[in-house]
């Protein structure tokens, strides 16, 4: 969950590319487009596909049978990179959405072969401060309406679609050439997601994942429940777990869950009330509480109390007291929203007492000798916890800071069952204690 611009996460980078569905759109939109492993672009009200072509030196290239297709999803985020190969070098298609015009769909073709391309687009809704070629697409068939656009060698095409949903069809005057660009996007959704915390550790694949489950959220957070599916976090109209975990992942990012139904179309209060209500029951005569529930139920009371539901939060508190402890996290990373409660339980874990362990299981043996931090992460509706790890030979160096109410308890569990401390900042030597 690192800040470092330009990190891209590999998607693909072999002849069989592989299945994917990148969820674009706009913070709590209403909208959205799937964006696939070869580059083209599904919109959720039903209108065609839009397919680009490339026209290289040799002849016409489809990017949904060439087996040179590379994608990447640039910081987790909802920019996502579409690489063809051609002679002299490769055509480089990205797409993101932006709000601007009502909502748009943008999608830049740069030309880094040595010699000028064509692209053709198989719609004819695309917005262009160019003028498409007059000729047409030459020598492929395409779908009536495709326009064709040439590329300079090194050089930059820009064109948009409007999005669905966007009746006053804004797009029409709209100037390309001053719309954000895919390096400001990425920022922005960057800053969007940390927002709710992050950490740094040396597994690459983690920090790229959590961005993309919280992007996935706040684009579908406008859509009704059952379409939250479409993202990367789990079918959270069935699934408890993934439900309210996607709701405090929402609410640590500022989203508002209760407010003008206008706006909000789930009774998010009733709704959560009844996932906590299924897990209790799932799980009152289970003799191990499986870890992600655990996670939920913690959860759910940070959710109710940002809701102003203090009464329902101790509930659930004295419920969970109730039921058997929890299990171990599973050794390999899920792949839902799970995976954020995943990779928070190893660093920061609320305890049911109300205090907070940091690597109280012990640090990774992979992770020896690593620095590794922690920023914001959530320990209770009321607290965030930082820390970071140097270390002193092989002893790892604490250093801590807790924001909110004073008096919260932090120790460290079997990293170093001998430590614990209820300042608010803070440094020590901790024995490091390793899994």
């Amino acid at each position: 969950m690192s800040n470092t611009q330009g990190v891209i996460s590999s998607i693909s980078l072999s002849a069989r590319v592989r299945p994917a569905a990148h969820v674009l759109g706009i913070r709590g939109g209403g909208w959205n487009a799937i964006v696939n492993e070869r580059g083209s672009i599904r919109f959720n009200d039903g209108s065609p596909v839009l397919d680009w072509h490339i026209a290289a030196d040799d002849r016409w290239h489809d990017p949904s049978t060439e087996p040179s297709v590379r994608q990447t999803r640039r910081a987790g985020v909802p920019v996502v990179e579409t690489r063809l190969r051609i002679p002299g070098g490769d055509a480089i298609q990205r797409v993101y959405a932006v709000a601007d015009a009502g909502g748009l769909v943008v999608i830049e073709i740069t030309n880094e072969s040595t010699l000028p391309i064509a692209v053709a687009f198989t719609r004819s809704d695309v917005v262009s401060s160019r003028t498409p070629s007059p000729r047409g697409a030459q020598g492929i068939e395409l779908p009536a309406g495709s326009v064709v656009f040439p590329v300079a060698h090194g050089s930059t095409l820009r064109v948009a679609v409007c999005a669905p949903l966007n009746v006053a069809n804004e797009s029409a005057n709209v100037d390309v050439e001053r719309l954000p660009s895919f390096e400001q996007l990425q920022k922005g959704w960057l800053k969007a997601v940390e927002q709710a915390g992050y950490v740094i550790v040396p597994e690459g694949a983690v920090a790229p994942l959590v961005a993309r489950l919280r992007s996935d959220a706040l684009i579908l957070s406008g859509h009704e429940i059952e379409d939250w599916a479409i993202g990367a976090g789990g079918d959270c109209a069935n699934d408890p777990v993934a439900y309210i975990l996607t709701l405090q992942e929402l609410l640590r990012m500022g989203e508002k869950l209760t407010g003008d139904p206008a706006q909000i179309r789930v009774d998010h209060a009733a709704r959560l009330a009844q996932a906590v209500e299924t897990l209790l029951k799932e799980n009152r005569k289970s003799s191990i509480l499986p870890w992600d529930v655990e996670r939920a139920l913690f959860a759910a009371q940070f959710v109710f109390s940002r809701m102003g539901e203090n009464r329902a939060a101790d509930d659930v508190a004295a419920a969970q007291l109730r039921m058997s402890s929890a299990a171990e996290p599973p050794n390999v990373m899920p792949t839902d929203i799970r995976a954020i409660a995943w990779v928070e339980e190893k660093m920061v874990a609320v305890q049911r007492d109300g205090s907070v362990q940091i690597f109280g299981r012990g640090i990774p043996r992979l992770w020896l000798g690593a620095n590794l931090e922690c920023h914001r992460v959530s320990a209770g509706a009321l607290h965030t916890v930082s820390f970071g790890i140097r270390w002193h030979g092989e002893k790892p160096a604490l250093l801590w800071e807790v924001s909110g109410p004073a008096g919260v308890k932090l120790d460290a569990g079997l990293c170093d069952p001998t430590w614990s401390s209820v300042e608010p900042t803070g440094e020590t030597l901790l024995l490091g204690f390793a899994i």
